[in-house]
């Protein structure tokens, strides 16, 4: 019988959520509660007005004077997906590291994005990437392209939402409406009281519980099984290491990443409502550059880690795969099996997996979600 989480996991997971809300919070009543500092510890008669509705720029686009570590980590963290973090390490354990080829795609598609698309958008101080297109094209191409994008966004968020939800639920007896009700209701509730600002910085702070709770968990399993030089050599043993191979009819090849990579990444950051929101955001153009230029390392070296994961956990499972053992029903599920089995009796470690992985969803939430509401304000 597989263990359940215990109730400190349940409240690591309930203070991150708590954490996302009180920054909401903040960026609504931030005068109130910088006027109530200034009045404590300098004595100044300072009475803040809270402006009781914010103006379509603040609301979505921050007063366009966002600076760069804020946009930064939300450029970075709206990339990342539970579901692609659940399947990277998903890949790593069956197929190896091929995927690392990505990287190559990184290194086009983001200059490609920063001094080619973002510049045409950031000086024509467009509300939405769509109105673009009503420039170029008239109403009718931008009301087709908004409705179009909104039915996909609508379909995103349910999956970026049940997809972890559903994984977690099979291994560890999680029920799913509770993360997705928790998951859902905090970050429409941080989105609509902070707007954008609330939105990059849960963002940033979401991106720091992904990346150091991933970097624990890589840690712990590779102590499991053994070190990194006994994991390293049950890797090559198992052929996860494999060549670059350049022959376009394989599975993952040099040619399909790269390519495939570089298209990806662009429909992304050079066209999509919800990373060109950000850019908007930025104080100038030069800030908005320097954020998508820092993610060509930042999700290298991520991809890196995530895919260092799927060695590990097979280095641990080597001789005895969960799948065909019937322990688990799907390799998908490989990751927070792991996380249930190894860190049975462990407090807070499976707690703090769970915020990571939805750290990831909820970024993909309040992304897309933003991103309709501007799409919606505009059409």
């Amino acid at each position: 019988m597989l263990p359940t989480f215990h109730w400190s996991d349940y409240l690591v997971f309930g203070i991150s959520l708590i954490c996302y809300s009180l920054i909401g919070i903040y960026h609504r009543y931030h005068d109130v509660i910088f006027g109530k500092l200034t009045n404590c510890f300098r004595g100044i008669n300072f009475q803040p007005k809270v402006r009781k509705k914010m103006n379509v720029e603040e609301l979505f686009l921050g007063d366009r004077n966002l600076t760069l570590l804020p946009i930064v980590g939300s450029v970075m963290a709206s990339f990342l997906s539970a579901v692609g973090i659940l399947g990277t390490a998903s890949e790593a354990y069956q197929c190896g590291i091929q995927f690392i080829t990505l990287v190559g795609g990184y290194c086009i598609a983001f200059p490609l994005a920063a001094y080619v698309y973002m510049p045409v958008f950031y000086k024509l101080r467009l509300n939405s990437a769509h109105e673009y297109l009503e420039m170029r094209f008239g109403k009718l191409v931008r009301w087709t392209a908004s409705l179009v994008f909104l039915l996909q966004m609508t379909v995103y968020i349910a999956l970026a939402l049940y997809a972890p939800a559903l994984a977690f639920s099979q291994v560890s007896g999680l029920p799913i409406w509770i993360s997705i009700l928790s998951t859902g209701l905090v970050a429409t509730f941080y989105t609509a009281f902070g707007g954008i600002r609330a939105v990059v910085w849960v963002d940033l702070f979401q991106l720091i519980v992904l990346i150091s709770g991933f970097c624990l968990i890589t840690l712990l399993i590779t102590l499991k099984v053994g070190g990194f030089q006994r994991l390293w050599g049950i890797v090559i043993d198992g052929q996860r290491v494999q060549s670059f191979d350049i022959d376009p009819f394989k599975r993952h090849t040099l040619w399909t990443l790269i390519i495939g990579g570089t298209g990806l990444v662009l429909s992304i950051f050079g066209a999509n409502q919800t990373q060109i929101q950000r850019y908007m955001a930025c104080r100038d153009l030069k800030t908005a550059r320097r954020a998508i230029l820092l993610n060509i390392p930042l999700t290298s070296v991520f991809l890196a880690v995530q895919l260092f994961t799927g060695l590990a956990i097979y280095a641990y499972f080597a001789g005895c795969d969960p799948v065909l053992n019937g322990s688990i029903k799907r390799y998908d599920q490989i990751l927070p099996y792991i996380v249930m089995i190894l860190f049975d009796g462990v407090l807070l470690v499976r707690g703090i997996f769970l915020s990571v992985i939805f750290a990831a969803a909820l970024s993909n939430y309040l992304r897309d979600f933003l991103a309709d509401t501007v799409i919606i304000g505009f059409i």
